[in-house]
């Protein structure tokens, strides 16, 4: 008979790979006898905490040149980042965004209803949920552009952190 607990153990190196040799006293589970609950959902919780922590921590750190590289190609043609006249229209400035109240540049005059009624203060945290998904998260707001993936939206936040 194979000891179970053996072949895991190169897997998880720890004591969740001991836990079926541990369960029996007098020796190793044999192969058709059952695991208990509690050795069943550690095991489990070991297997989804290995296959999800590197999914966690893949974005790495934000980086504001490929930020500006994605806000020119995607953003660029309705945002403008300076304040120069002939700059785009069909959206407000970027310039000094963070820290600015949803809806109010007195610059641009096309803030949707739902957009003034937003109510928040641009910060890197609601940045990010909205450009996630902009209609769902204000309803009736006229931005069509969303940034799904976690690292471009934290290169473009970063990048439109740096614009003062």
């Amino acid at each position: 008979m194979r000891n179970t607990g053996a072949v895991l153990q190169p897997v998880f190196s720890g004591w969740f790979a001991r836990i079926r040799a541990m369960k029996r006293a007098n020796g190793p589970i044999q192969s058709g006898e059952k695991l208990s609950m509690f050795a069943t959902r550690t095991c489990l919780l070991a297997l989804a905490t290995a296959l999800v922590t590197p999914a966690v921590f893949a974005a790495g750190k934000p980086d504001v040149e490929n930020g500006k590289t994605i806000f020119k190609e995607r953003c660029g043609i309705c945002h403008a980042v300076d304040n120069e006249p002939g700059a785009p229209v069909m959206g407000p400035t970027m310039v000094g965004l963070m820290g600015r109240k949803a809806g109010t540049d007195q610059d641009f005059p096309l803030y949707t209803a739902a957009m003034k009624d937003y109510g928040v203060k641009w910060t890197a945290k609601t940045l990010d949920e909205f450009l996630a998904n902009p209609l769902t998260s204000v309803p009736g707001t006229t931005m069509p552009m969303m940034l799904p993936d976690d690292q471009e939206r934290a290169d473009v936040i970063a990048y439109l952190s740096s614009l003062k």
